[in-house]
């Protein structure tokens, strides 16, 4: 047979040289994904004999570790590999041989520019020699089913960050413009409070001592439930994050206004360690995120709220991300709030979508804040405060009087932060001091 050189698409010239092959069918390919499955099926290949594959197995790329495509693969009777160095693409067959540049994959069978040889018979022996050592280089890395199942927690992970991948970032820009307002003196004054923050620091010093131990524990030890929630009557009702963020010391720096059934019907499903491991991926063997990246932490962000979970809504991944990354999430637990303080600011972006916006308005609040000396937590409670002193303000220009305003807000932590807002606006003339000032109160921070 003549050498033949061959461009895309080859998916039907290498699935019919496969059909006619009943001796053996030996791969060396690096990338294989689901695509594998339009080319190979058990119905072909079941009269094999010698079925083969050397591929990688990288957690790095989904592509060079798509569990499913090998367990289809291992049912179909190949033999699999891995080996991590190669680059090679070989396909052989009884009759043919094609030396490649192409994957098995979509891309490399049908959409990219690849380029293949059909070899001619005198290079046969060669090819499959080739094969040969590297199969016997490879031999004592074998894929096997255990060896799928002991990994498919690194998939479901690498698969959800693949998700998100190609999304393009969202874009995120100030348009400083709120009217009559003079938003950026209100935002100095709030800013730069002279507030003694000691209760807030104190607590926080212990909140980040709790929360470093349940890193450490989630990081070292299998999954385990009671860490997160545990019912009443539990020896470890007291010891896990459901009563932290309830009861603990997380309550009183910030509150979530969940109700335990919220917890436990998130903290108790069966995905819920998908949660965990996609959040933490150093707890099964990944490389922890990389948020200062900012692709990475849109990526993390869009996959926070990809789970299909009864209550794992809004305020629960939130709170879970500002736990668990304080430097990088405030913990305000309702998107809305987040939005409106923004607006308020002057951003600017096209996000759309839960994760987009979680991730726009976390990345402009932490850009507009970056020079204010504290952390999150009193960050948050600076946040509300300007939220709504905001509020309040366009209130009183459209002409509603300040107690009947004051009154319209059912929770105390509210009522706070508008009496606190009325002061300060008022001493910045933004409004004029016609009602009784309240005494100075401690900015609150629950929720």
């Amino acid at each position: 047979m003549n050498e033949q050189i061959i461009l895309n698409p080859i998916s039907d010239l290498i699935k019919n040289c496969i059909v006619k092959t009943t001796g053996k069918l030996k791969i060396a390919v690096p990338f294989i994904n689901a695509f594998a499955k339009k080319i190979i099926d058990e119905e072909i290949t079941q009269n094999i004999q010698d079925k083969r594959l050397v591929t990688k197995f990288d957690e790095r790329n989904i592509n060079t570790f798509d569990l499913p495509t090998l367990e289809f693969l291992l049912d179909c009777g190949f033999k699999i590999c891995y080996n991590n160095k190669i680059h090679l693409k070989l396909y052989i067959t009884d009759n043919n041989t094609f030396v490649t540049s192409s994957n098995l994959t979509n891309g490399g069978f049908e959409n990219n520019i690849e380029l293949t040889v059909n070899v001619d018979s005198q290079n046969f022996e060669n090819c499959e020699q080739i094969f040969e050592n590297l199969w016997s280089e490879s031999k004592m890395n074998k894929v096997t089913k255990d060896l799928i199942n002991q990994n498919r927690d690194k998939y479901e992970v690498l698969k959800k960050r693949k998700k998100f991948e190609k999304l393009e970032v969202t874009e995120v820009n100030e348009n400083f413009n709120v009217g009559r307002l003079n938003i950026q003196l209100l935002i100095d004054k709030i800013f730069n409070s002279k507030e003694d923050h000691s209760w807030v620091l104190e607590r926080t010093y212990a909140a980040n001592k709790r929360r470093n131990e349940i890193k450490k524990l989630i990081k070292a030890n299998k999954f385990d439930k009671t860490l997160y929630y545990s019912p009443k009557g539990h020896p470890k009702r007291r010891d896990n994050l459901y009563f932290n963020f309830v009861y603990g010391i997380e309550s009183k720096l910030a509150g979530t206004g969940l109700r335990e059934t919220q917890f436990k019907d998130s903290f108790e499903h069966q995905d819920f360690k998908k949660v965990i491991d996609f959040l933490i991926p150093e707890s099964i063997g990944l490389e922890p995120w990389n948020l200062n990246d900012k692709k990475y932490l849109f990526n993390f962000c869009n996959g926070l709220f990809d789970f299909k979970i009864p209550q794992y809504k809004e305020a629960i991944p939130i709170r879970l991300a500002s736990y668990f990354y304080p430097d990088y999430f405030l913990p305000i637990f309702k998107l809305n709030h987040l939005q409106k303080v923004c607006d308020a600011l002057g951003i600017e972006t096209n996000a759309k979508t839960k994760g987009e916006r979680f991730y726009a308005y976390n990345l402009f609040l932490k850009d507009r804040m970056k020079d204010i000396p504290f952390d999150n937590y009193i960050k948050s409670g600076m946040i509300y405060q300007l939220l709504y002193s905001v509020e309040l303000y366009k209130r009183i220009e459209s002409g509603e009087d300040f107690e009947s305003i004051r009154l319209s807000y059912n929770k105390q932590w509210i009522k706070n932060y508008i009496d606190k807002g009325k002061s300060i606006l008022e001493s910045i003339n933004a409004i004029e001091a016609q009602f009784t000032t309240k005494p100075e109160l401690k900015t609150p921070i629950q929720k």
